[in-house]
C-alpha cells in the first residue's frame, strides 16, 4: 500500500520537474511580470469559461490553472513559454476568433496585454512547491480509504499485467487514465462517472466475484469525485495502442474476412436449367435453377400491353401516351420490346425517374438546418444544381464507378482554385460534390458553433456514406469497436479522417459561409470590381444631379410666401414616414409647384458637370455591359479547408474524451489483410489533401467487394419490389442474406465488365423472362397435382412471378398530372416551392411540375406525398416503406388536388372528343389516356 506521504511525494516530484510551478517567481518581484493566478486566471475565468472550464473542456483545453494550460488541447500545446508566434492560444485570442462571437465577450486591450506579456515572460504560476490543504486532503483519501476498497474487492480483475477492460485501479494515475473505452472517473460528477453506474447498479464487481459495495463504501467514493480537486494534479500517461492504432482486441481475423459481402464478388457461370425455353438472358438461369429445384417455373410471359406500363413507369415514372402505346401495340416485330426500352433509356424523364432513386439514398433535401418549422422554411441556396447533376448524369449515363469519383473528390480532379474562369466541367464536378454538404449540419447558428456540433455533422456525414455507397452501418464503431460487424472503432476514425480535411473540425466553415459560385474566384473578384466602379460612377452621377436638383428646388421655395417658406422646406426635408400631419397637408399643396424634373436639371448643367455626367454615363454602360454575361449564383460545392487537422479517436463517440491520435485510411476488413493502401492520391490536382479521391478510387476499384454489389442490388430493387439483399444499407452481419448470391456477384462482376453502365444492366434486366412474366397466378396453380405457391414461396421471393407493386409519391402524382393533360416538361431550375397552410399541410400552388423538382424538405414534404410514403429524411433513405392507410383512400377522394385534376381531365376528354362525342366514344377516351386500353 502507497501511504499518502509517498503519493504526496510524487505530487511534490511532478512540481519541481516545472510541470506545475515556475521557482524562478521566488526571486522575482510579481510586477514584473503578469502571474497565471492573479492576472490571467481573473481574465479566463470571465471570458473562457463557458467552454473551456471544469463541465466539458471542449477539445480537452482546460484553462482553469497554469498546468492544465501548458498541457494544452487535444491537438497539442496552446501556450509555449516566450513564444507568441508558437502559441495558439495567443493566436486565436489576438485575432478575435477567441472567445467566439456569440458569446460576445470580447477581450479588451487591457486583457489582451496582460495574456501577451504572460506568455511573453514565460507562462509563470505563483504556485508553491506544496500543494494546497484541500488537494492534499484528497490524495490522502484515495490512498487510505478509497484504493484499499479497489485492492480487496476490484484489482483481483482490474490489476495485474492484463487488466480487463485495460482498466487499472491500484494506483491513482491509472484510475484516471480509465479503461480502453475511456475515462471511468469525471471529477466533480459523479453522476456522469462510469464507475460510479457500474457500482451503483450491482454490476461490478459481478455477482460471481463476491458481494456488491456497500452504499456506505459506495457513497465515500461518490463523495471523493464529487468534491474533486485531484485530476488536476496528478499525472495521468496517455493511452497508448500498438502500431497502426488497433488494440489486439480489434485486429481482423481470417475469420472476419470470410463473411460472404467482404470477399471479392466472383462470377460463377450460370447454372444449367431443365426448361431452357424459358431463357431468356443469363439472369433466368441463376432464377430458373433455383425455382425448378423447388419445384416451380416462372408464370408465364405478361400480355404486350402488360409490359408496355410496366416499362413506362419503371424507366419514366410516368404513363405512354395514348400514341406511344398505340405504335407499341402496332409494332409486330419480334424486337419490338427491345426498341421500346432502348427509346425510354434514351427519354430525358429516364434520369428524372432513377437519379430520384439516388437522391433518396443521398437523403437529398434543399432546405438548410433541421427544418423543424412547418411555416417557414430556410433554403439551401442552389443546391437544386446537384439534384439536376444527378439527374442529368443518370441520363448520360456516367459510369458508375465514375458518378461516385465525381460526387466524393470531383473538386480534387481539376485546379478550380488557379483557374481564370471555370469550364463546364469545373462548374459540373465541383456541383457533384453536393452529395456531401447535404448532411444535418446545425453549426450555422453561431451559438451552436462548437465542437460537439461539429462532430454530429461529420457523425452523419460518415452515415450518409458508409450505408449509400457500401451498404455498411458504421454508427455503432463512434463509441466502441462494432459488435457484430469486424470495424474497430480505430477504423472508424481513421475512415472519418478522410473528410476532416474538408469537413475541418478545427477550421470550421459553417454552412453559411461553405459555398462557391458559379464563376472562379478570379472572375468574381473582377466582377466585385466591375460592381464596385459602377455603384461608384452612379453614386458621383446621382451627386452631381441632386445638388443641381437642390439648387431648383431652392429657387422654386423663393416662390413662396415667407411666412410658409421654413414651414415647406422643413416638410420637404423630412423623411416620409416621419411627417406630421401638418407636414403632409404642406407636401401635398406644394408637391406640383416645387418638383424639380430631370429635363429641368439637364438645361441647368454647367459645361463641365456636363461632360463629367457624360463620361460616368459612358462608363456606367461599360461596366453594365461587363456585368451582363457574368451571372454569379451559389454553388454548394464541398473543398478542402486549411491544414489537415489533427483527429484523434473520440472515447465513446464523446469530443470531451479525445484518445489516441488517428491517421487517415479505409476499412481493415474491407483490404487485403497486412496491406496499408496509400490514403493520398497522386492523381490529386491543386491544393487539396487527395483523401477523398484516394477514398473514391479504392471505393470504386473492382477489387472492392461490396460497392457494385451495393448499387446492382439497389437497381434490383427497383425493378422487381424486392431486393436480392434485402437491407440495402446493411451487407454486414446484422444485415439479411442474399437470396440469390451466385446471381448477385455475377450481375456486379458483369456490371463493372460493361463499364458499370446502368442502362446496360436495366436493358438486361428488363428482357429477362423474370421481369417479363406475369404477376397473377395463372389456372395451372390451382390444377391438381400443383405445387402450393403458398406453401413454398408465399413472399415471392424465389420470383416465380412478377411481384405486384404500388406506385411510388411522385409516380403516383405524376401520372395523375400527365393523364389529366396538365404536365409541364420543363426540366431543372430553382424548386417548385410549397405553400405551408396555418393547419401544418404543405400544399403545391404550381401543379404541373413533375415531383422530382418540388422543394424537398427534410420534416415537412409536401402532405400529399407524405401520405404515400415519400419519406422524411434524417440522413438518408435507403429504403421506402409501403404502407396502405385510410388517409389514403380518404385523400384520393378528397384532396383538392385529385378533384382539380379529374376536372382537367373530363375537359381534355371532352376536347378530344368533340363537342358531338356519343358518351361510350368519351368513356372509351377516357380508358385510352387513363389506362391504355379499351374498357372491357
Amino acid at each position: 500500500m502507497i501511504r499518502a506521504s509517498r503519493l504526496l511525494r510524487c505530487a511534490v516530484a511532478v512540481v519541481a520537474a516545472g510541470l506545475i510551478v515556475d521557482d524562478a517567481l521566488a526571486d522575482e518581484p510579481q510586477a514584473a511580470a503578469p502571474v497565471f493566478e492573479k492576472d490571467v486566471l481573473p481574465i479566463f475565468t470571465k471570458n473562457c469559461f463557458n467552454c473551456h472550464g471544469k463541465s466539458s473542456p471542449q477539445l480537452g483545453l482546460d484553462l482553469r490553472s497554469a498546468r492544465l494550460v501548458r498541457r494544452g488541447s487535444q491537438n497539442g500545446p496552446v501556450v509555449v513559454p516566450g513564444s507568441l508566434d508558437e502559441s495558439l492560444l495567443w493566436k486565436k485570442v489576438s485575432s478575435g476568433e477567441m472567445p467566439p462571437k456569440q458569446f460576445k465577450l470580447d477581450l479588451t486591450k487591457d486583457e489582451l496585454a496582460v495574456i501577451k506579456r504572460w506568455i511573453e515572460s514565460g507562462a509563470k504560476s505563483a504556485m508553491g512547491m506544496e500543494l494546497p490543504q484541500d488537494v492534499q486532503q484528497q490524495l490522502a483519501l484515495f490512498d487510505e480509504e478509497i484504493r484499499p476498497l479497489f485492492e480487496q474487492r476490484c484489482v483481483e480483475c482490474h490489476g495485474a499485467e492484463e487488466p480487463e477492460a485495460d482498466l487499472d485501479l491500484r494506483t491513482l494515475p491509472t484510475l484516471l487514465r480509465g479503461s480502453h473505452s475511456g475515462p471511468v472517473v469525471y471529477e466533480g460528477f459523479s453522476d456522469k462517472s462510469v464507475l460510479i453506474r457500474r457500482l451503483t447498479s450491482h454490476e461490478m464487481p459481478p455477482p460471481d466475484a463476491g458481494e456488491p459495495l456497500t452504499p456506505a463504501e459506495i457513497h465515500t467514493i461518490t463523495s471523493w469525485i464529487d468534491k474533486g480537486r485531484f485530476a488536476d494534479f496528478v499525472d495521468v500517461e496517455p493511452r497508448r495502442t500498438p502500431t497502426g492504432g488497433l488494440r489486439e482486441s480489434e485486429e481482423i481475423t481470417a475469420e472476419d474476412r470470410q463473411f460472404w459481402s467482404f470477399q471479392k464478388p466472383v462470377a460463377a457461370d450460370p447454372p444449367a436449367v431443365k426448361t431452357g425455353e424459358r431463357v431468356r438472358t443469363p439472369i433466368d438461369q441463376f432464377l430458373l435453377a433455383r425455382l425448378e429445384s423447388e419445384g416451380l417455373t416462372f408464370s408465364p410471359d405478361a400480355p404486350k400491353l402488360t409490359l408496355l406500363r410496366r416499362a413506362y413507369f419503371d424507366l419514366t415514372g410516368l404513363p405512354p401516351t395514348r400514341a406511344q402505346a398505340q405504335e407499341f401495340l402496332n409494332d409486330e416485330r419480334a424486337d419490338a420490346y427491345g426498341h421500346l426500352i432502348d427509346r425510354l433509356l434514351a427519354s430525358p424523364s429516364y434520369g428524372e425517374r432513377w437519379g430520384r432513386h439516388w437522391l433518396d439514398a443521398v437523403g437529398y433535401v434543399d432546405t438548410a438546418g433541421k427544418d423543424f418549422n412547418p411555416t417557414g422554411v430556410t433554403l439551401s441556396d442552389g443546391y437544386w444544381r446537384y439534384r439536376d447533376y444527378v439527374i442529368n448524369a443518370t441520363n448520360k449515363d456516367t459510369p458508375w464507378d465514375r458518378f461516385l469519383v465525381e460526387q466524393i473528390a470531383g473538386d480534387e480532379l481539376v485546379d478550380w482554385r488557379n483557374a481564370d474562369s471555370y469550364s463546364p466541367e469545373m462548374l459540373e464536378l465541383l456541383t457533384a460534390t453536393g452529395f456531401l454538404r447535404n448532411v444535418l449540419d446545425a453549426t450555422d447558428e453561431d451559438i451552436s458553433n462548437l465542437p460537439f456540433d461539429r462532430y454530429e455533422a461529420l457523425f452523419k456525414l460518415m452515415e450518409r456514406v458508409s450505408t449509400s455507397t457500401m451498404g455498411m452501418t458504421l454508427a455503432c464503431a463512434r463509441c466502441h469497436s462494432h459488435k457484430f460487424d469486424p470495424i474497430p472503432q480505430t477504423d472508424y476514425y481513421r475512415f472519418l479522417s478522410l473528410f476532416t480535411s474538408a469537413y475541418n473540425p478545427s477550421d470550421w466553415l459553417q454552412p453559411k459561409h461553405r459555398h462557391l459560385y458559379t464563376v472562379s474566384r478570379s472572375e468574381k473578384a473582377r466582377i466585385d470590381r466591375w460592381q464596385a466602379e459602377l455603384k461608384t460612377a452612379k453614386n458621383k452621377q446621382k451627386s452631381i444631379r441632386d445638388g443641381y436638383r437642390q439648387q431648383l428646388f431652392e429657387q422654386k421655395l423663393e416662390t413662396v410666401a415667407d411666412e410658409q417658406r421654413a414651414s415647406v422646406k422643413a416638410a420637404f426635408e423630412t423623411e416620409e414616414e416621419k411627417r406630421t400631419k401638418e407636414q403632409k397637408a404642406l407636401v401635398a399643396k406644394f408637391e406640383k409647384q416645387l418638383a424639380v424634373a430631370d429635363p429641368e436639371i439637364d438645361n441647368a448643367l454647367n459645361d463641365v458637370d456636363r461632360t463629367t455626367l457624360d463620361e460616368l454615363q459612358a462608363n456606367i454602360r461599360t461596366t453594365e455591359g461587363h456585368l451582363a454575361g457574368h451571372k454569379v449564383e451559389k454553388i454548394q460545392a464541398l473543398w478542402d479547408v486549411g491544414e489537415p487537422p489533427t483527429i484523434r479517436l473520440l472515447q465513446r463517440g464523446d469530443v470531451d474524451f479525445a484518445g489516441p491520435i488517428v491517421e487517415p485510411g479505409f476499412l481493415s476488413a474491407l483490404s487485403p489483410a497486412g496491406s496499408s493502401p496509400t490514403v493520398f492520391s497522386p492523381n490529386a490536382i491543386g491544393e487539396t489533401a487527395g483523401l477523398r479521391l484516394a477514398f473514391a478510387e479504392w471505393l470504386t476499384s473492382p477489387d472492392h467487394p461490396l460497392t457494385a454489389r451495393v448499387i446492382v442490388n439497389r437497381i434490383w430493387q427497383h425493378h422487381f419490389g424486392r431486393r436480392i439483399v434485402a437491407t440495402p444499407d446493411n451487407f454486414g452481419a446484422t444485415g439479411a442474406a442474399p437470396t440469390h448470391p451466385q446471381l448477385l456477384d455475377w450481375l456486379a462482376v458483369r456490371f463493372m465488365r460493361d463499364g458499370w453502365s446502368a442502362k446496360k444492366l436495366h436493358k438486361l434486366i428488363m428482357t429477362s423472362t423474370a421481369y417479363r412474366q406475369m404477376s397473377k397466378r395463372t389456372a395451372d396453380n390451382d390444377a391438381p397435382g400443383a405445387v402450393d405457391l403458398d406453401s413454398i414461396d408465399p413472399d415471392n421471393t424465389l420470383l416465380s412471378r412478377m411481384t405486384l407493386r404500388r406506385l411510388e409519391a411522385e409516380s403516383l402524382r405524376d401520372a395523375i398530372i400527365a393523364t389529366s393533360g396538365q404536365l409541364d416538361d420543363k426540366r431543372g431550375g430553382p424548386p417548385v416551392m410549397l405553400k405551408p397552410l396555418p393547419d401544418g399541410q404543405q400544399t403545391i400552388p404550381n401543379q404541373q411540375r413533375r415531383s422530382v423538382y418540388l422543394l424537398a424538405r427534410r420534416s415537412n414534404p409536401a402532405t400529399f406525398m407524405r401520405v404515400f410514403d415519400y419519406p422524411v429524411i434524417d440522413v438518408n433513405c435507403t429504403r421506402r416503406s409501403t404502407s396502405a392507410t385510410p388517409l389514403q383512400s380518404l385523400t384520393m377522394i378528397n384532396s383538392e388536388f385529385l378533384t382539380a385534376s379529374a376536372e382537367h381531365f373530363a375537359k381534355r376528354i371532352q376536347t378530344e372528343a368533340g363537342p358531338q362525342a356519343a358518351l361510350p366514344r368519351k368513356i372509351e377516351i377516357a380508358y385510352r389516356l387513363a389506362l391504355s386500353r379499351a374498357p372491357s
